[in-house]
């Protein structure tokens, strides 16, 4: 019978590998009824007999992520393992969570997105003094990677629109069907393209060249995560741990005498977003660690390395009076199954952030933090995302720069004081880099931050970035590649007095009376041309979703309320698309139970054998 749970409620519910769904309340009557009918012939040994062959049939049945047959084998072979833990887990507590879990708004009993839990913060904050601006001393140039999801079976010429989430491949890669009469529609590009394609290993090094040759003077680097392809149903520790160290290696290339620090992504996951705290099973704690301990050797100090193969975390002492934190949030995740069943401080990592702070603030330091996830785009949990606002709020004359990634897109989050309240000051904001690869809709890009510093007395503020990019409609299939400036000057491109908190949240209010601003972010947002987007008109509506996404640096609609959102803002995923969330009508027991004999009679008929998970 937990057989039928799991179709019916990561299934017909939407939510699977794919997030949970957004559907009206009312389903959750559907929801709760069918996991009554269900729930009264659970056994345990059911799930381990049942659970790699439901998810199976809901993936093929839903056709998840556009998924052939080969794909759903894949996923379901690599998810079985965590899925059965963590469903027999929950169901031991109550299986109407699952309900909590699948549908938005079905919060009355269970919401796990809304958890919140405690997160003392240290010591007693010092009264805020705004820093003076650093007037023509040496400043520092850090190159900021993002998002790179380099693609090793990318083949030039192969199909870019290919009905599987993952184009650009070889037909015997990506299982489809390809006769020898059959024409490519959209051939995949020499240097990339833009679409479900992710980036050439060529390109990356080709952009490596270009940085080491254009920017001599970097003096140090920040990759903020994701590394590998978005092709998920590949994913083994074998894969990911020659990925790191590969990338390692092309960095250490071209960057010899120049240290770069990574942060953890959720494809770094093996499955994805699966970043187990140590309170699993041994055969379920995440093996990546290690890897990258040892890739990251002489990059990461010493006194660190045990940081990194607990918890994927680490400090490192840049300058004097500058830290660097490589900050795992993978850990606040909410496509981190584990987390279902205890978001408290996973780990105790959030915990070791507030330490680390502390530290640095007694010591007169100041903190860059590079992360993965910023703590909006629906993709934390709200418990991990308020108390990481809170820390950064506390230690907002610490905290000198956010580096992040993830959005793939060119974004900035607001901090304010009153975290509900988005006409308090403004205390801090995250850089939301572009990304390197081109999936779905970017051209590649790279930004570099010229920071104050380093002497005696740095602010190490940031003072300007500038942005370059690969243009592939115009060069995708040049002999060399042409990387060209998108803007040499944030400030200068949006007509800013500094980087200070106060001049991006001006930014944002600014925008909702120039079209023409709007319109360059856009633009920008994309790192492509007006000619190639047909979208940068930009109504009142639109304009304010923008300057709401840049307010919610978590899950607060109050933060946008004088926006006259009508109803809340969710911006489009890059990495998980939606499935079929069309409920059966159903408003009887006998109705639920007919049905889920129906959908057994079904998969029977297609010679699938229901084993020991018969009705």
């Amino acid at each position: 019978m937990k057989f039928l749970i799991l179709l019916f409620c990561f299934g017909l519910f939407g939510a699977s590998l794919a997030g949970p769904a957004q559907l009206e309340a009312t389903d959750c009557t559907i929801c709760e009824l069918l996991v009554d009918v269900l729930d009264s012939a659970l056994n345990d040994a059911m799930v381990d007999n049942c659970v790699e062959n439901v998810v199976l049939i809901i993936c093929e049945k839903l056709k998840i992520d556009n998924a052939d047959d080969h794909v759903c084998n894949s996923i379901v072979s690599e998810f079985g393992d965590e899925l059965i833990y963590v469903i027999k887990n929950l169901l031991k507590e109550n299986p109407q969570n699952l309900c909590g879990f699948l549908i938005k708004d079905c919060d009355y009993k269970f919401n796990p997105f809304d958890i919140r839990w405690p997160l003392p913060l240290p010591g007693i904050k010092p009264k805020h003094e705004e820093a003076p601006l650093p007037t023509g001393n040496k400043t520092l140039k850090v190159l900021h990677l993002s998002d790179l999801h380099i693609d090793m079976q990318y083949q030039i010429g192969s199909e870019a629109n290919c009905t599987e989430p993952q184009c650009c491949r070889a037909p015997n890669n990506n299982h489809e069907f390809v006769q020898e009469t059959d024409t490519i529609t959209v051939p995949a590009q020499k240097w990339g393209t833009i679409g479900n394609c992710d980036l050439p290993y060529w390109t990356a090094e080709d952009m490596l060249q270009h940085i080491n040759a254009t920017h001599s003077d970097i003096d140090y680097v920040v990759v903020s995560g994701d590394l590998e392809s978005h092709a998920i149903w590949t994913y083994t520790s074998d894969s990911h741990a020659q990925m790191i160290k590969n990338v390692s290696d092309l960095l250490r290339k071209y960057f010899p005498t120049t240290n770069v620090y990574f942060a953890i992504g959720n494809h770094e996951g093996v499955p994805i977003d699966s970043i187990a705290p140590h309170w699993v099973p041994e055969n379920l704690t995440y093996k990546l660690y290690d890897t990258m301990a040892d890739s990251w050797h002489g990059w990461v100090p010493d006194d660190q390395e045990a940081v990194v193969r607990y918890r994927g975390c680490y400090m490192v002492k840049v300058y004097p009076g500058l830290r660097l934190i490589s900050l795992n949030n993978l850990y606040g995740d909410p496509y981190n199954l584990f987390l279902l069943l205890n978001q408290t401080d996973p780990d105790g990592t959030m915990s070791w952030l507030s330490e680390q702070l502390a530290i640095a603030e007694y010591a007169g330091d100041k903190v860059q933090i590079v992360a993965h996830i910023p703590g909006s785009a629906s993709e934390a949990y709200e418990g991990w995302a308020i108390n990481y606002y809170n820390l950064v709020n506390r230690f907002e004359d610490t905290i000198v720069a956010q580096f992040f990634g993830h959005t793939h897109s060119e974004q900035y989050y607001m901090y304010y004081l009153d975290p509900e309240d988005a006409t308090s000051r403004p205390t801090s904001v995250i850089f939301s880099a572009p990304s390197v690869t081109t999936y779905s809709q970017y051209n590649p890009a790279y930004r570099i931050y010229t920071i104050d510093g380093n002497y005696p007395g740095s602010s190490f503020q940031i003072l300007d970035f500038q942005e370059w990019y690969l243009n592939l409609t115009a060069h995708g299939n040049a002999s060399t590649t042409t990387w060209d400036p998108l803007y040499t000057s944030v400030k200068e491109v949006y007509g800013m007095k500094n980087l200070s908190a106060g001049e991006w949240n001006n930014l944002a209010e600014r925008m909702k009376t120039n079209e023409t601003l709007v319109q360059t972010y856009i633009r920008n947002y994309f790192r492509r041309d007006d000619a190639e987007r047909p979208d940068l008109t930009c109504d009142t509506k639109c304009t304010n979703d923008y300057i709401c996404h840049i307010r919610k640096a978590h899950h607060s609609d109050n933060l946008c309320k004088d926006l006259n959102i009508t109803k809340e803002i969710q911006q489009p995923s890059l990495y998980r698309r939606p499935i079929n969330t069309v409920l059966p009508k159903i408003s009887t027991r006998e109705e639920a139970l007919a049905l889920i004999r129906k959908i057994q009679q079904e998969q029977k008929a297609k010679g699938k054998d229901a084993g020991d998970c018969e009705i």
